[in-house]
């Protein structure tokens, strides 16, 4: 069970009555509510005290059905409302009328706390949806009360977002991905938070996929495979400066070091990830060489030229604008420079049901706002200046379902069929993201990428 906390704060709504009219209005809190979207019933308690049981509704993927029970008082022109204990949700708030004549002006704060059972991955998402969910209520309420105090009929304005949506499963997937894209910073650090000390545990230090050259390779050799094949095909020696953009923990970018001898520094998003690499690094002797930075690959805190070599493993599908990344890539590499990396991708041209059946779950499972393909990488890093050397699907190198092969159907069926909560809420949600890859995978919806570009034109192509 987490808590939910979303908040509103109004501007002047003017209202065509006296403010003595409209406070008495407000008062009488079962008439109000009738205004209110999504309310069930509100019941009288006692004098001044009301029970609020909202309609059962869905925020984003979330389940869940709200009961406040709420204190009002007046003092002067305004009213407070407290909560009282006996529900799953807090409402707190005030309202404020001010006016004179016939003429008035209204404005609102509220803040709202919910209780709600859900997977510890989601609360950073949860809480965009509900901030949003509580805008555009609202908003609703304060047209519908200035209606209603008008002209003494009740009149239920409906929120926007119900407006524009009715059950289309695809505008549905664009407006979630608007709101990866407008929160992204901190969607992508919450989950960075949360799952951080799940993926070293269970799957070490290095937070990518690989493609398996045979049966009988592990996993540990695979990844260090690729990470090598991305310094090797950048030329990466003991003399060059080497950035690795979205470095978590260090894996690769402490990895590359050793294989090379490089001096090289890690970017990352998340503090925490941060910490942690910075630690490794002394662990293993290699704080002289290599040291990690917190910021945003978006807006890189480097000088123009810096860098011999921007390495990225499977961070820039948290990228919102992955254009201004590349762009940035250019900036902040020397000419002749080379960008190599590896990362998720969709197929090219990707149908709605490719996009809805398997995208937008790795997206909302992984905290990607959305997922490039090999074409849009190619032609973004051809718009940014760069000549691109590589731009290869991973299939061809080797197996990628092996990434996933505990999940075979049987593992899937058999999670799919556990009762609700009998599960650890993280393990959960990192099981469904990880069916989520492995049934896009399979379907071809989604793909493995490596890249190699350079600052240059080679002089064979001029």
């Amino acid at each position: 069970m987490v808590q939910i906390q979303t908040t509103y704060s109004s501007k002047p709504v003017e209202v065509a009555v006296s403010a003595e009219k409209l406070i008495q209005f407000l008062l009488d809190v079962q008439q109000c509510a009738k205004c209110y979207p999504f309310v069930d019933k509100v019941e009288q308690v006692s004098a001044g005290v009301f029970r609020w049981t909202m309609q059962e509704r869905k925020v984003g993927s979330i389940q869940m059905k709200a009961v406040h029970i709420t204190k009002y008082t007046r003092s002067g022109n305004s009213i407070t409302w407290e909560n009282l204990q006996g529900g799953n949700m807090s409402s707190t708030g005030k309202w404020t009328v001010n006016g004179t004549g016939n003429k008035s002006t209204l404005q609102v704060e509220a803040t709202v706390e919910t209780d709600i059972e859900i997977p510890k991955l989601l609360v950073g998402f949860a809480k965009t949806m509900g901030q949003r969910e509580m805008a555009q209520s609202w908003d609703a309420y304060l047209i519908s009360l200035k209606k209603t105090a008008e002209s003494g009929k009740i009149t239920k304005v409906a929120p926007v977002e119900d407006v524009v949506v009715k059950d289309q499963k695809f505008e549905k997937v664009r407006l979630q991905e608007n709101l990866r894209t407008e929160n992204y910073n901190t969607m992508v650090s919450d989950y960075y938070d949360i799952v951080t000390e799940t993926y070293q545990s269970g799957w070490g230090n290095h937070f990518h996929f690989a493609p398996f050259k045979t049966p009988t390779e592990t996993l540990e050799v695979a990844v260090t495979r690729l990470e090598h094949e991305v310094a090797d095909s950048a030329r990466i020696t003991k003399d060059s400066f080497v950035l690795d953009v979205g470095c978590g923990v260090g894996g690769p970018t402490l990895e590359i070091a050793k294989y090379t001898g490089c001096r090289i520094r890690g970017l990352n998003i998340n503090k925490k990830q941060v910490g942690i690499a910075t630690e490794r690094a002394k662990k293993l002797g290699l704080s002289e060489r290599a040291g990690f930075d917190h910021g945003d690959a978006m807006k890189m805190p480097y000088a123009d030229n810096t860098f011999d070599v921007v390495t990225f493993f499977e961070s820039t599908c948290h990228m919102p604008d992955k254009q201004a990344f590349i762009k940035e890539c250019y900036r902040v590499l020397k000419p002749g420079g080379r960008l190599s990396g590896s990362e998720w991708l969709q197929c090219e041209k990707p149908t709605e049901k490719d996009i809805i059946q398997f995208i937008e779950p790795i997206c909302a499972h992984h905290s990607v706002p959305h997922m490039g393909s090999l074409c849009s990488y190619r032609s973004m890093m051809e718009k940014a200046g760069f000549y691109v050397h590589i731009a290869i699907d991973l299939t061809q190198c080797g197996d990628i379902l092996r990434n996933w092969e505990i999940l075979d159907n049987k593992t899937i069926n058999t999670f799919k069929a556990l009762p609700k909560g009998s599960v650890d809420p993280t393990i959960e949600m990192m099981i469904s993201g990880a069916i989520a890859l492995s049934e896009g995978a399979r379907a071809g919806a989604f793909v493995l990428g490596r890249f190699m570009a350079s600052k240059d034109i080679p002089k064979a192509k001029l």
